[in-house]
């Protein structure tokens, strides 16, 4: 399984938002899950869409077939993007994306960047530590653990939350005790945490 994750900053807030709701041409590609997104709570006008595909082939298979023309409509609207392609490496409670992105009210991406060689004890206290804790989280309704690719040193998770309260006791109680305790100062060298409401219209889910 594989996850794209995008930062996009918006020139334009209500064109970027009309044009991410003709994103359901995706439901006709083979291999495509789902694809949910919303505003960022750190900002006003960038946005986080995260994306699930059934591999790298078939993501591909997008990309050299009809991407460019589904971009198109929304590329005027974007004044800056970042955009990142992760392999599933774990999952945790609900391991279908379709079934998160229909319950989920928002979602937190943790992208970690490590200190070089250290990706060993990373999986190691995401296993032993981390997905224990997120596994019994009140409100936690599933995770993706994910290794960027081209960078071994790349991490994504991304968490997907019953409703805000949940996700904000996760972030002042659970979170800190527990980063203490897997000694992330120790071997993460950046981490950044995005926090977004999820958008309804900009849901394109792929049923059976």
């Amino acid at each position: 399984m594989l996850a794209k994750w995008i930062v996009a900053e918006a020139s334009n807030r209500a064109a970027f938002d009309e044009a991410q709701r003709r994103w359901s041409e995706l439901v006709g590609y083979e291999g495509f899950i789902v694809q949910v997104g919303g505003w960022l709570d750190s900002s006003t006008t960038k946005a986080g869409v995260l994306a699930v595909w059934r591999d790298f082939g078939a993501y591909r298979g997008c990309i050299e077939s009809g991407y460019h023309d589904l971009a198109a409509g929304q590329r005027d609207t974007i004044q800056r993007i970042e955009i990142s392609v992760a392999s599933v490496i774990m999952r945790i409670n609900q391991s279908n994306p379709q079934v998160l992105a229909e319950t989920a009210e928002v979602v937190r991406v943790s992208d970690a960047t490590l200190e070089a060689n250290s990706s060993p004890i990373f999986v190691a206290r995401q296993m032993e530590i981390w997905n224990p804790v997120l596994a019994a989280a009140d409100g936690m309704l599933g995770a993706l653990i994910c290794r960027v690719d081209g960078n071994r040193d790349r991490f994504l998770a991304a968490s997907f939350w019953q409703n805000r309260g949940a996700l904000e006791n996760f972030d002042q109680k659970i979170f800190p005790a527990t980063r203490k305790q897997a000694g992330m100062q120790s071997y993460v060298k950046e981490l950044i945490i995005y926090h977004f409401g999820l958008e309804p219209s900009w849901h394109v889910v792929k049923h059976a």
